[in-house]
């Protein structure tokens, strides 16, 4: 079978690989379609994977299983990482720092024609043959989005703002209607106004109660900093590179009364109100992917990607063996 392999210092190829065996317990999931996710471009944490290969926000169909609450031909979207839900830290809904969390995973991955989904994984394993798969591709970026929009208290009449509007950015604005969003790139900006949203340059700026810095750098922070209302929240998205140096003005907010909440990916609750999210129709692929692709050209939309020049592809496989057919065209290049 062929899969998008990570290959170290921002490369990636098609390569051919065995086929994955059915796992004891769990599935076997041939892939329909599979998201780019922008954690993915990120050489720092990538490079400390390799040899890996890509691919966690994935909707496939089943062709093997050992567990009859997922039969052959169930349209499933897994997530690569699930609870055991007994422990201490599933109690407290701390999901993310679950023991098992952190050793589950699909393999090889979700850029890949067949995977294997784990018994241990069906924690987290939701059956979505009611969505075409590019949008149930979505339930898990969606997911860590419910996730950092829940842990920021957001009140009715709170004045919301998002810095950053690449994908993720996006999704936090189709939530949060009435919510402003920024970016220095104009493209991205001319984007989220074709989907009726409020976006903006960062000299057009207002201040804020709640807002979302989705991207991992010190720019992004300073200026989430000074949106920030008295009594306001900021909501660290993404990471910094380990080792990166950064500010934060801790006596400023101390006096501002400022909170700085962190959302690292998302758990079974989160991932269950994303797809009711998608169910309701407030987020479709169109709106945030901009390539629909085959497998062959992941490569070069990896690096377009990387350097701005498209918003997010996503890998179409095939369709389901059972299925209406669902018409993606091709999404429009965030460079137009």
């Amino acid at each position: 079978m062929r899969v998008g392999r990570y290959l170290g210092e921002g490369r990636l190829a098609i390569v051919d690989e065995p086929a994955p065996e059915l796992p004891k317990g769990g599935l076997l999931v041939s892939t329909l379609a599979s998201g780019l996710c922008s954690g993915e471009l990120m050489d720092w944490y990538m490079d400390k994977k390799v040899p890996h290969v890509l691919g966690h926000e994935i909707c496939g169909e089943v062709v093997a299983t050992e567990d009859p609450r997922f039969p052959v031909g169930s349209i499933v979207c897994p997530h690569h990482h699930a609870p055991c839900m007994h422990c201490e830290r599933c109690a407290r809904g701390l999901y993310v720092h679950c023991d098992q969390w952190r050793r589950t995973r699909i393999l090889p991955g979700g850029m890949a024609e067949l995977c294997a989904v784990p018994k241990e994984n069906l924690a987290d394993t939701l059956v979505v043959g009611d969505l075409r798969p590019v949008d149930a591709a979505l339930i898990e970026p969606l997911g860590c989005v419910m996730k950092s929009i829940r842990l920021s208290g957001l009140r009715h009449g709170d004045r919301a703002a998002v810095i950053g509007l690449g994908v993720m950015g996006l999704l936090h604005m189709l939530m949060l209607p009435g919510a402003v969003g920024y970016d220095s790139n104009p493209r991205r900006v001319d984007w989220a106004r074709r989907l009726g949203l409020d976006a903006r340059g960062p000299e057009d700026s207002q201040v804020a109660d709640v807002i979302y810095v989705c991207p991992g750098t010190q720019s992004a922070l300073d200026f989430g900093i000074r949106l920030a209302d008295f009594g306001a929240t900021l909501v660290l998205f993404a990471p910094f590179a380990p080792g990166e140096p950064s500010h934060v003005p801790l006596s400023d907010l101390y006096f501002r009364d400022i909170k700085l909440v962190n959302s690292y990916s998302c758990g079974p609750d989160d991932v269950i109100e994303a797809a009711k999210a998608i169910r309701s129709g407030k987020v479709r692929a169109e709106q945030v992917v901009s390539d629909f692709i085959e497998l062959g050209e992941l490569p070069n939309a990896y690096l377009a990607m990387k350097r701005g020049e498209i918003l997010k592809p996503m890998v179409l496989f095939r369709q389901p063996a059972e299925s209406t057919s669902y018409d993606t065209g091709r999404g429009a290049r965030a460079s137009e």
